[in-house]
């Protein structure tokens, strides 16, 4: 590729009833002046195109992170899960445990003594009953209170993916923009050296029309 330099030194060789020589030195005027400004603005485009690839790849590193981030709490979640129901299965079988371990000592006591036996028996019945149903219902409160946390972390999730989802659509939308904004200002530079080009032409049609 000519830089304007070259253009510049280039020297043609005089002969007989040769082009003029001031008409040749200003059309090679107009020509570096063309091929400096099309030097610039390809220096102008590349660096618009890399400054593009920088912010792709990083919306890429964003991307990435939102998605591991995501993984990770839907991860959580499940574990949470896993965890309230093991607990809640093991508060259960220790509250059958205890009322099972009353009620037994309950009528090993009742055996002693007749009388006694049915007073103290039906007391501590009554009382074991009373024990294994607030332990049950503890247990039930436990278990309740675990789904609910469970529930507001689903809950979260969803909002953090709907969140998520409208930040990648905003971000996709301003690379689109971008784009859309490279190809217009292409599109302008394409049409200005087509006209330049064309002026050039008009002018050596009518330069040679001269001389002829």
């Amino acid at each position: 590729m000519l830089t304007p330099l070259e253009i510049r030194k280039k020297e043609f060789r005089r002969c007989f009833r040769g082009y003029d020589e001031q008409e040749v030195d200003a059309f090679l005027d107009q020509v570096i002046v063309t091929v400096e400004e099309l030097i610039k603005e390809n220096a102008r485009l590349q660096d618009l195109v890399e400054r593009s690839e920088q912010n792709i790849a990083r919306y890429q590193e964003i991307e990435d992170a939102l998605k591991q981030t995501m993984v990770f709490a839907q991860k959580n979640a499940q574990e949470l899960k896993h965890n309230v129901e093991k607990e809640a299965e093991v508060i259960l079988q220790e509250a059958h445990a205890q009322a099972g371990q009353i009620t037994r000592d309950a009528a090993r006591t009742a055996e002693q003594t007749i009388a006694e036996a049915e007073r103290r028996a039906e007391e501590l019945l009554r009382r074991a009953h009373q024990q294994a149903e607030h332990s049950l219902e503890e247990a039930h409160r436990r278990v309740d209170q675990l789904l609910r946390e469970y529930q507001e972390i689903e809950k979260q999730v969803k909002v953090f993916r709907a969140k998520f989802r409208s930040f990648l659509e905003a971000q996709l939308a301003l690379l689109d923009d971008e784009e859309h904004g490279i190809a217009r200002e292409v599109h302008t530079v394409t049409a200005k050296r087509n006209e330049e080009e064309k002026d050039a032409e008009d002018s050596e049609a009518e330069r040679e029309a001269r001389l002829a």
